[in-house]
């Protein structure tokens, strides 16, 4: 039986650079899993609106979409090992500085500097990941990759689930976990100097969107799903009276969900039609909000939503991977994460400012919405695509 899962999943045919890169993954997804966790719940004890925590978090993606426009030169002229040692420095002194001034314009100032910087890297592995795979094992590759940081993005906030959110504990913590990946990083430092950067185009051409719609359309709103989770859950359940160890053990049960899922999909998804495998899953992103309407049985939604979230962006990178030519991969990777962090810009916004208006209610109804007219295009466009081809 187990033999079987092993030949099944086999990591072994993935690229040695993108295990190391996703060591580095891992630690960045423990850190900043557990401030986000940490900040929005602190956001919320001081009596901050979801639309303000909402904006808020959309700043980091903004910065995440900022970066769009400069990582190439930044990478060109510094390499990828300083590009990440400076984004530790630069993201661990902006928490700092979070906690010293704990302030709606400091939060917001501070988490753009952190996208920016994030961003950066960001783009480079996603491409990197896509480069050094082809279509026998590309799922397989970015399932590895997107685990690693899914994991850590998971064991974040259990921290929270551990101790809480008051007292210095807490701030300490959120301060270590940025810093320590430094040490990390230096002790693979010899292997990420090793990589080849892939050269990124540095005009940024949107018209892949045109070349493939239905996978932009879906990882938009994946990126819509994601943000809004991530930055107004624990709003949504504080209002619901749940603690914030409650709160912190809900979002590990979710991402620790997406993470043992990701090697078994994406070895599925190297085998079978990706465009009806992203539709499914877009599928599941209707079913986990309606879920939240029973809180008894709320750790079934953030199973379902852990799931759908991990794996969209696995397969939808995949697809991506293997609708452009290699030549243009990198730009359209770019493209691809500029158009998923517009969805985590947008998301928090236009969420937080309905739960503002209509309460909790507003967080289910709105991401329901936005996840229904993008199924509802994947169907369409689908069905066109058979008639076209005659199918």
């Amino acid at each position: 039986m187990l033999s079987k899962i092993s030949s099944y999943v086999n990591f072994k045919s993935i690229n040695s650079s993108v295990k190391y890169l996703s060591i580095s993954a891992l630690f960045t997804g423990i850190a900043l899993g557990y401030f986000f966790t940490l900040i929005v719940i602190l956001a919320k004890y001081k009596g901050y609106t979801e639309g303000t925590i909402g904006i808020i978090a959309a700043c980091f993606s903004l910065g995440l979409i900022s970066a769009g426009f400069i990582v190439s030169n930044i990478l060109d002229k510094i390499g990828l090992y300083k590009t990440m040692s400076l984004a530790i420095l630069i993201q661990t002194i902006c928490v700092i500085l979070m906690f010293s001034f704990f302030n709606p314009l400091n939060l917001a100032i501070n988490h753009f500097i952190m996208g920016v910087f994030g961003g950066m890297i960001w783009m480079t592995m996603d491409t990197w990941v896509n480069l050094v795979s082809d279509n026998n094992n590309r799922g397989k590759a970015i399932g590895f990759y997107n685990s690693a940081i899914t994991i850590g993005f998971a064991m974040g906030p259990l921290f929270v689930g551990f101790f809480g959110v008051k007292g210095i504990i807490p701030i300490t913590l959120a301060i270590s976990l940025m810093f320590i990946r430094s040490p990390i990083l230096i002790l693979i430092k010899k292997q990420v100097e090793n990589v080849q950067i892939p050269k990124l185009d540095k005009k940024i051409n949107f018209s892949f969107i045109k070349i493939a719609p239905f996978i932009f359309i879906a990882i938009f709103i994946g990126g819509i799903n994601d943000a809004s989770f991530g930055a107004l859950f624990p709003a949504f359940m504080i209002n619901e009276f749940f603690s914030d160890k409650e709160i912190g053990y809900l979002f590990f049960i979710g991402l620790f969900a997406g993470v043992i899922s990701q090697p078994f999909i994406g070895a599925l998804a190297d085998k079978i039609n990706k465009r009806n495998f992203i539709i499914l899953l877009l599928s599941m992103h209707l079913v986990w909000p309606i879920l939240l309407n029973n809180t008894s049985i709320i750790w079934i939604a953030v199973i379902i939503y852990g799931i759908a979230s991990v794996s969209l962006y696995t397969v939808t990178l995949a697809y991506l991977g293997e609708r452009v030519n290699v030549a243009e991969l990198s730009i359209a990777t770019s493209v691809f994460i500029i158009v998923f962090e517009s969805g985590e810009f947008f998301g928090p916004i236009i969420v937080g400012s309905s739960m503002d208006y209509f309460g909790n209610i507003g967080f289910i109804y709105s991401l329901i919405s936005f996840t229904f007219l993008s199924l509802l295009f994947g169907l369409i466009r689908t069905v066109y695509i058979k008639n076209k081809n005659g199918i």
